[in-house]
């Protein structure tokens, strides 16, 4: 009996629940009527309710669906990989309880990663035929700010218009051979899956994200803060180096300023424009080191004088900001020079940090995929 059941199970649905009593009913019966695969189980994973949303779902389980309640353990993510190690199917739908996802979807990215060998496949409200419905401006402008900030940062989330999803089908296999990279916390589960297991094909199903039923968003600041975190960890805090890497480049800057000055005067005070414009230069070197062996030390893709060359191409409307603010600053306005200069390099900053991770170390080593 135990053998048949593992045979008929091609997909598992993880629902992680918490405080979903109101919903689960109706979600269950939602998936009963409108998922219209062969063999498929359903694993709730709660972390044990107040409202006992793990005894209600014990009420409409069948032969081979499962509760899982956890004690003294928290997390939609980690909650969301327990259910993947417990399930039994080859691949693996995640999908909220609230019912704003709808289960029908779970049809077409089954025939998508069935057919085409994708190993995850995303579920967007971004591409064309998605959408949301209820959402006021506040909490779009949000989400779309988070999707910003993930893209810029990660670059598997590029990959995709929706890596903020939290309904997608995976492989098991994918998260089975990784599951000693992940460390998942806060709700993005998918960015960590993406980061961290580097998968090859993925691809995307439009769906529309509905309002919720019952109960009330778990949407608040604690979570926009873990979301903070989590994208600075998996990027391996590649914003706040290269901010430290800045620093010093600015004093690399400021102290060839003060060199040039020292040596040759004139190219301070009479052609500030030409020593800027050297100090800058040995800046950008020193950083484009630095940044080497340390920022983006995994992400070294191409021939040494490529990235420079790109580096310095990608640098330069940042260099141009901080050149221009800086004969402005110090023409214009007849600031000290190396005020003029500290602005310039600060106008200046999250230029150069975009274009340095969008386009000089844009993708990972072939050795670390």
């Amino acid at each position: 009996m135990l053998i048949i059941g593992v045979v008929m199970q091609q997909v598992s649905i993880v629902l992680p629940t918490f405080k979903e009593k109101e919903n689960i009913n109706i979600l269950f019966n939602e998936i009963r009527n409108k998922i219209n695969l062969r063999g498929y189980e359903v694993l709730v994973v709660d972390d044990n309710s107040p409202d006992k949303t793990w005894a209600e779902a014990l009420n409409n389980i069948g032969e081979y669906d499962v509760v899982v309640k956890r004690i003294n353990m928290k997390g939609l993510s980690s909650a969301v990989i327990d259910g993947v190690l417990f399930s039994l199917g080859g691949y693996v739908v995640v999908m909220d309880a609230d019912l704003q996802h709808p289960p029908e979807v779970v049809n077409n990215m089954f025939e998508k990663i069935k057919n085409d060998c994708y190993e995850i496949i995303v579920g967007s409200r971004y591409m064309h035929g998605g959408g949301v419905i209820g959402w006021s401006k506040i909490r779009l402008l949000t989400s779309k700010g988070a999707t910003l900030i993930a893209k810029i940062l990660l670059p598997y989330a590029r990959k995709i218009s929706d890596p903020m999803s939290g309904f997608f089908m995976v492989k098991k296999e994918l998260i089975e051979k990784n599951k000693d990279k992940l460390d998942p916390m806060g709700f993005k589960i998918l960015l960590e899956i993406l980061e961290k297991c580097r998968p090859n094909k993925v691809a995307e199903v439009p769906y529309v994200f509905r309002s919720r039923y019952y109960g009330k968003s778990k949407l608040g600041t604690k979570t926009i803060i873990d979301f903070i975190i989590h994208v600075l960890k998996l990027s391996g805090w590649r914003p706040l180096k290269f901010s430290a890497v800045g620093l010093t480049g600015v004093l690399v800057n400021l102290f060839m300023l003060w060199f040039i000055g020292a040596i040759y005067p004139l190219l301070v005070r009479s052609f500030f424009a030409l020593g800027s414009a050297i100090a800058i230069e040995v800046s950008i070197l020193w950083n484009f080191i630095v940044h080497e062996v340390w920022t983006f030390r995994d992400r070294r893709a191409d021939s040494l004088v490529k990235r420079l060359t790109i580096f310095h191409i990608a640098t330069s409307p940042g260099a141009l900001a901080q050149y221009i603010s800086a004969i402005s600053v110090r023409y214009g306005l007849s600031f000290n020079p190396f005020i003029a200069q500290l602005v310039g390099i600060i106008v200046g900053f999250p230029v150069n940090y975009i274009v340095s991770e969008l386009g000089v170390w844009k993708t990972y080593r072939a050795s670390e995929t």
